[in-house]
């Protein structure tokens, strides 16, 4: 079975209070977790079987948390939107059936290889390219599924993509709504 560096993001509100709060809580809830790397308001960490870790999770009232989402992560990979594209389209297709509406989410940014060269893109021609050949019906509202994709930074250099193919239920916002 493939390792991926990280499974699990936590992400907080800011300050180190609020993470020194978010680990101890998540440490708490969650058996054989493993924290492996921090930075601003963001836990990445490593668990057993991220879905299950995700229902015991929405099974709890967390009050008084500092914490404002947990995301499962499927896949990590590096930042080029055609390697992301790929993961997507590899679990997209082993996940999602074909009459199944999806959205596609991008937190970051992603970049392309051009003439020898590295160039960012632009949010809406990366998901442009990411959602190209995926035949099922895009719904923006109320999708069955949620493409996301984060990037990161790992160690404090390494820039990664995490990917997330899943039911929007199953991405943890415990920030307030207004």
């Amino acid at each position: 079975m493939r390792r991926e560096p990280f499974n699990l993001i936590i992400t907080h509100y800011p300050g180190y209070d609020n993470f020194v709060v978010a680990r101890e809580q998540i440490k708490n809830i969650i058996e054989n977790i493993r924290i492996v790397d921090t930075s601003q308001s963001i836990i990445l960490a490593i668990v057993d079987e991220p879905y299950a870790t995700i229902e015991k999770i929405k099974s709890l009232e967390l009050k008084e948390t500092p914490i404002l989402r947990i995301i499962p992560v499927d896949r990590v990979t590096d930042v080029f939107v055609d390697r992301v594209k790929e993961v997507i389209h590899e679990l997209f297709n082993t996940k999602v059936k074909k009459e199944e509406t999806f959205k596609i989410k991008l937190d970051g940014h992603l970049y392309k290889r051009q003439e020898g060269s590295i160039e960012k893109i632009h949010k809406d021609e990366a998901i442009k390219i990411l959602a190209e050949g995926l035949e099922n019906p895009v719904n923006l509202k109320s999708p069955s599924w949620l493409v996301y994709v984060k990037t990161l930074r790992m160690y404090k250099a390494t820039e990664l993509a995490s990917i997330t193919v899943t039911k929007p239920e199953n991405i943890i916002s415990l920030a307030p709504k207004e």
